[in-house]
């Protein structure tokens, strides 16, 4: 003889049932995610180097930029958008970095003399600047140029090699090691332009 039930409540045996079936399907969920979370987290640092390079061509490609029109490396890169016109869009941040900030590569003097009084530059002379060590200081704004080219500060190892390196410290936005060019005596030289244009 079946005892009757009170409406309104389950047996005691399908409670026990769907409780069951709840964690099972829990479990099986967290496994599908810790599968794939290590996929997601690889694609993301994927794309955050791609930014890292698209970011630093944007520096390199600004620099070679300044320097034909004004005769000079900038003394910060922050010089690239105050100074008018400017020759970048705006300071892109390190995506590989918490703080965004990038480490500069300084050269140990200016070139002179590739804009004449009166030459397509307008006739800006360069500015003499003082001599930093071949490797500047971090940041975007402080430090003292001329500033040839950046570098993200993260020591992570990349997915791909760039340039023959897989750190991401390694990776040095100039005009020499992205466009392959080399004049006055092993310092960069004005390259081709960059493909693909400005991101907005």
């Amino acid at each position: 003889m079946e005892l009757p039930t009170t409406p309104g409540r389950e047996r005691p045996g399908r409670a026990g049932y769907t409780l069951v079936a709840l964690m099972v399907g829990l479990t099986v969920m967290m496994i599908l995610i810790a599968a794939v979370l290590p996929a997601v987290s690889a694609e993301m640092q994927r794309m955050r180097e791609d930014e890292l390079i698209f970011r630093g061509t944007q520096y390199a490609e600004g620099i070679r930029v300044f320097r034909r029109r004004y005769g000079r490396y900038p003394n910060a890169l922050k010089e690239m958008i105050e100074t008018r016109p400017r020759t970048l869009r705006k300071l892109w941040k390190d995506p590989m970095t918490p703080d965004g900030e990038w480490a500069v590569i300084g050269f140990a003097a200016p070139i002179v003399g590739l804009n004449p009084p009166g030459g397509p530059g307008g006739g800006v002379k360069p500015t003499p600047t003082p001599a930093p060590s071949p490797f500047g200081q971090p940041g975007s704004g402080g430090q003292v140029g001329p500033v040839t080219g950046v570098y993200s500060r993260s020591t992570k190892k990349g997915f791909r090699v760039f340039q023959g390196r897989e750190n991401y410290n390694e990776w040095q936005f100039t005009e020499q090691t992205i466009f392959g060019t080399a004049q006055f005596g092993g310092m960069p030289g004005p390259g081709p332009g960059i493909g693909g244009g400005p991101r907005r």
